[in-house]
């Protein structure tokens, strides 16, 4: 089919035109799109203003982006806008502040593409913002609309279908009779679909847990793993293993945030922490270790627990009485949903967590803040809490620091797995000698 529509815009246009489409990555560079709806100068910069001046107030993390890279973002206000003044078009718009948001590291932080727009409205339904979607919905079909005119089809691929890989989970035997391996790329969970994917991801996984079940060891491999669906390892891995969980007098993994005290995320936390402004940081238990301008720039915390609705999960599904131990294998590459897992796996004793430090720029996990900017109705997404280790640390900063430390980059990448088992192998045999 795309062959077609190359062979097509050959005909049409002339090769340089052609490679154009093709090519360019760079928004200063993107074609013009065959749209009557195009912003004004005027509407662009309102939007960049509303989008600056939210984040000024309510994001978490410039602190640490400055400290990480030596960027100051907000300090870059004028070049930006002039960035977006350059811009020809919608389309080079919307690049544009995705270019923008991407200098700050993070990668909660961004502009829904169409695909990703209806994945989150869709039946997700995504509360608190449901009118916020609603509001956008006739913006959105306007962007489809220039996407499709410039063969954009990236943006606008479902998000699952676009982040999902046809073979999700993995299973193995490392060691016949002892060593079991999952692998899971993704917790993604196809809800357009009533979850029919996920469904039989979950089947295929209780049926190798309950083949294994009276191995001595198990690895579960999420280093490839960039997040999707907390219910998906809950209920897929931490349900049939719960034996694992029975010495575990509080199961609680309770996680601690700090707010700025911006207008708008405050506004919309307290739905969900009705004392949030009680929580005043002066009061906040590790209030010595913070960094003074930390400090000086937020102004409330919260501590939710990340599992509270264990049993939500855990009552439909028979356990496999799994007593082994369980090793996760983590890297640079987990991310999101992955890294709570992880760090799931630490606090419990769920599971011995091996690897590398998770990829840093991760830094809240309590509820992601949207905004719709008003004229382009485009929504941008946003943390709005910094997520604090238990030293005092920045979570942003340091992701998940694995309980046993090996290198995960390959001798040879197309023999990754290969070797990261081998080398997981060698972990577990010098645990047996001890």
């Amino acid at each position: 089919m795309k062959n077609k529509v190359y062979v097509l815009i050959i005909v049409s246009f002339c090769l340089l035109s052609f490679f154009m489409l093709f090519y360019i990555n760079s928004s200063d560079m993107v074609p013009i799109s065959n749209t009557s709806e195009e912003l004004t100068e005027k509407q662009k910069i309102e939007d960049f203003e509303y989008m600056y001046n939210i984040l000024k107030d309510n994001y978490a993390h410039f602190y640490e982006v400055k400290k990480m890279y030596g960027y100051d973002w907000l300090a870059y206000k004028e070049q930006f806008k002039e960035k977006i003044k350059k811009t020809k078009n919608n389309l080079e718009f919307y690049y544009a502040l995705n270019d923008i948001l991407l200098k700050l590291h993070d990668g909660h932080t961004h502009v829904l593409s169409p695909g990703y727009y209806k994945y989150l409205f869709g039946p997700l339904g995504f509360k608190p913002y449901e009118d916020m979607f609603r509001e956008s919905e006739s913006s959105y079909k306007m962007w489809e609309k220039i996407f499709k005119n410039t063969y954009r089809q990236g943006e606008l691929e479902d998000y699952y279908s676009l982040k999902k890989r046809r073979e999700n989970v993995v299973t193995d035997v490392i060691e016949p009779g002892k060593i079991a391996y999952l692998k899971i790329y993704s917790f993604l969970i196809d809800y357009h679909k009533d979850g029919e994917g996920y469904k039989k991801e979950r089947d295929m996984i209780y049926d190798f847990l309950r083949n294994i079940k009276d191995y001595p060891y198990l690895v579960i491999d999420i280093s490839d793993n960039e997040g999707g669906n907390r219910e998906y390892w809950l209920n897929a891995i931490v349900a049939p293993l719960r034996n694992k969980l029975k010495e575990v007098k509080n199961l609680s993994v309770e996680k601690t945030y700090l707010i700025k005290g911006g207008e708008y995320i405050v506004n919309l936390l307290e739905n969900y922490i009705p004392d949030l402004k009680n929580n005043t940081i002066d009061k906040f238990p590790m209030y010595d270790l913070l960094p003074a301008e930390v400090k000086e720039n937020f102004m409330y915390y919260a501590i939710t627990d990340i599992v509270k609705d264990f049993e939500k999960f855990s009552k439909y599904i028979e356990p496999v009485d799994f007593n082994g131990k369980i090793f996760l294998i983590v890297s640079r590459t987990t991310y999101s949903t992955a890294n709570i897992f992880a760090e799931f796996c630490k606090e419990t004793g769920f599971a011995t967590v091996i690897g590398e430090r998770t990829r840093k720029g991760d830094g809240g996990w309590l509820m992601p803040g949207l905004m719709r900017l008003p004229n382009s109705g485009l929504i941008v997404r946003f943390d709005g809490e910094m997520l604090i280790n238990q030293d005092g640390t920045s979570y942003f900063e340091t992701g998940t620091i694995p309980d046993i430390e090996i290198k995960m980059i390959p001798k040879n990448p197309f023999e990754k797995e290969e070797e990261i088992k081998q080398r997981v192998l060698k972990v577990i045999e010098s645990l047996e000698n001890i």
